[in-house]
C-alpha cells in the first residue's frame, strides 16, 4: 500500500499521470489517500479547481483504524510542523507498514525517523522510465507539465542518472 499525501496527489493529478502511476504499481501496491488528505483536497475545489476530482475518481480513501487515529492524535499534539493529512498518512503507514508518498522534506524526514519507506516523485519518474511505461521524451513532457502546472522544479539528474 502506498499512502499519498495531498501535495503528491495534486502533482500527479495536474500532470495527468495518476493512471500511469497506478499502472506502475499494479499488482504490488494500491494507492490510497486518508480522510484528512481528502479534506485537504476539498479546499481547492471550493476555489473552482477540478484536479481533485481526478484524485477522488481514481484513488480510494482509506478508512482509518482506531489505533491509527490514536497515533495521529499523539503526533498532532507534538508536531506543529506537519499538516493533518501528512500526520494521518504517517500514522497509517506506521500501523500498516505502508509506503508514504510525499514531496514535503519535513514530512519525509519525520517518516524516516519512524522507519517508514518514503516514495519521492523523482523515484516514480525514474521507475516509469526504467519499466518502459514511458519513454525519455514522455518523462520529459511529464516533467515540463509538472513544472508548469505546479511551479515545482524537478531535478533531472535524479530522474535520468544511471542506477
Amino acid at each position: 500500500m502506498i499512502v499519498i499525501d495531498a501535495d503528491f496527489a495534486s502533482v500527479i493529478a495536474k500532470a495527468e499521470i495518476i493512471e500511469l502511476v497506478k499502472q506502475l504499481f499494479s499488482g504490488k501496491h494500491d494507492l490510497i489517500i486518508t480522510p484528512k488528505v481528502y479534506e485537504e483536497l476539498e479546499v481547492p475545489k471550493e476555489y473552482g479547481y477540478t484536479y481533485p476530482d481526478e484524485i477522488f475518481n481514481n484513488i480510494d480513501v482509506l478508512t482509518t483504524e482506531s489505533v491509527e487515529q490514536e497515533l495521529y492524535i499523539d503526533m498532532l499534539g507534538s508536531n506543529q510542523a506537519l499538516g493533518k493529512g501528512e500526520l494521518e498518512s504517517i500514522a497509517v503507514c506506521m500501523n500498516r507498514s505502508a509506503i508514504f508518498a510525499t514531496l514535503d522534506e519535513k514530512a519525509m524526514r519525520f517518516a524516516k525517523t519512524r522507519s517508514i519507506h518514503v516514495l519521492h516523485l523523482h523515484t516514480v519518474l525514474k521507475m516509469l522510465l526504467k519499466t518502459g511505461l514511458c519513454s525519455e521524451k514522455d518523462v520529459l513532457d511529464i516533467i515540463k507539465k509538472i513544472e508548469k502546472t505546479d511551479k515545482r522544479t524537478i531535478k533531472l539528474k535524479l530522474v535520468f542518472a544511471q542506477a
